[in-house]
């Protein structure tokens, strides 16, 4: 795979870090938590699979191949009880 820009963010909560990673070329976004001592190699390591998966997920569901079924025949919100 290809070098990408990703832009990273850490804001430190208490004991844990909030995380949010941005990919550039695509603006897709991932946040996550780690505790407060996680490296930043381990940071970065995990920003970048989350995004992957992401972007992976997205690509599934554009060919329609990870496209979510809904229940009954009718588009809408909610279930037919």
């Amino acid at each position: 795979m290809s070098e990408r820009e990703v832009y990273v963010e850490i804001q430190t909560l208490g004991n844990s870090a909030r995380v949010a990673a941005v990919d550039a070329a695509t603006g897709e976004e991932v946040v996550f938590q780690v505790p407060i001592h996680t490296t930043r190699l381990e940071i970065d390591r995990l920003a970048l699979a989350k995004l992957n998966w992401k972007l992976a997920r997205n690509a599934r569901t554009e060919t329609g191949k990870g496209k979510k079924q809904r229940p009954g025949d009718k588009p809408g919100r909610g279930l037919k009880v």
